[in-house]
């Protein structure tokens, strides 16, 4: 029973694992549908890159890039790789989006990285992997509010930070 109970305890914990990969702060502007975001990146080594934007619309959209490993090997412990790779604004109406201007900032030096663009063709027919995909998320913009980004084994997922 020990053994069984050990075992559920660790597949819940496999598949349920988020890793925190960013901040977000977001500060309303004078400006009409404009918002400063402070985007705090958490790397591997336990540093942050913190840089500041401007972001015009309803939301702001962090993209990036993941791999999905096989269920198993989520078990064995090997997590989601991924790669944030740009943050945007975004309207809600799709008139706004196509007339308004568009404000979208580039988070990695090599959008066309060779690495990903290779798993983007041919990871799926790695043994290994589940699949490579683009996974985005977004929420609202226009009030002082924090946010917190993780990566989950099915992408992006955003929690608003405890005022605590």
């Amino acid at each position: 029973m020990v053994l069984f109970v050990g075992f559920f305890f660790r597949a819940y914990h496999a598949f349920t694992y988020e890793k925190p990969v960013a901040e977000i702060i977001i500060r309303p502007v004078d400006e009409p549908e404009t918002s400063q975001i402070t985007l705090i990146q958490f790397s591997e080594d336990d540093s942050e890159i913190s840089r500041q934007f401007l972001i015009t619309g309803d939301q702001w959209m962090l993209e990036g890039d993941i791999l999905k490993w096989n269920n198993w090997l989520n078990f064995l412990g090997l997590h989601t790789r991924y790669r944030l790779t740009r943050l945007r604004g975004r309207y809600i109406q799709t008139e706004a989006e196509n007339q308004k201007s568009r404000t979208i900032y580039p988070l990695v030096e090599n959008e066309n990285h060779p690495y990903w663009r290779y798993l983007y063709h041919y990871g799926y027919k790695f043994p290994l992997v589940n699949t490579v995909y683009g996974s985005a998320a977004f929420q609202a913009s226009g009030k002082e509010n924090r946010f917190l980004v993780f990566v989950s084994t099915s992408g992006f997922v955003i929690r608003k930070k405890d005022e605590n």
